[in-house]
């Protein structure tokens, strides 16, 4: 998704991200965003609303590229375990920049319409657009699954990023082995 960005957009991106690292999201204007872009305030209007805009935008970015990685190989609940954690490892620093901003909350609102539109349907291309078209079943497991991998993944960034991906994948599928023996 990032090369159907215009340069526009991606400076947004880029000045935000910059802006974000030395002051508080909510202190930083559409002005001082647009200078640090090198873009007047009518270009920035051009393509957002508002800064939310921006972040959901890059989000949406970043979840395209995870759904590159993920089409690399045969998708299995420990390969797309494994790659998500792997993508957000090399993205570890925009999730502290995130945490660190209070805004890991925006990342998790918007995680599971960004998952499925960016990650589910490139994919699965047997998936509908719509996901309320998948069956009612599919959704439940849809959120429960995303559930768990997002609060496994705040729990990670609150704790300091020790554990590897495959120590994260590992975690999670011996879970659901326990969870199991349960039935």
């Amino acid at each position: 998704m990032k090369n159907k960005l215009s340069k526009a957009q991606n400076a947004f991106i880029s000045a935000l991200i910059e802006l974000m690292k030395k002051k508080e999201f909510d202190q930083i204007s559409v002005s001082e965003l647009s200078e640090k872009a090198q873009y007047d305030r009518r270009t920035f209007y051009r393509y957002f609303q508002s800064k939310n805009d921006i972040l959901y935008l890059h989000c949406a970015t970043l979840l395209g590229e995870m759904a590159e990685d993920m089409k690399k190989e045969p998708l299995t609940p420990r390969s797309g375990f494994l790659s998500y954690f792997e993508f957000w490892n090399k993205h570890r620093d925009f999730l502290l920049l995130l945490e660190k901003q209070h805004l890991l909350f925006f990342l998790g609102e918007k995680q599971d319409q960004l998952l499925y539109q960016h990650v589910g349907t490139v994919v699965h291309d047997d998936l509908p657009d719509d996901f309320d078209q998948v069956s009612e079943f599919s959704q439940y497991a849809y959120y429960f699954t995303l559930g768990g991998l997002w609060q496994v993944l705040v729990l990670w960034i609150r704790t300091g990023m020790k554990q590897t991906p495959e120590q994260l994948t590992k975690y999670i599928l011996e879970s659901f082995t326990e969870m199991q023996k349960l039935i």
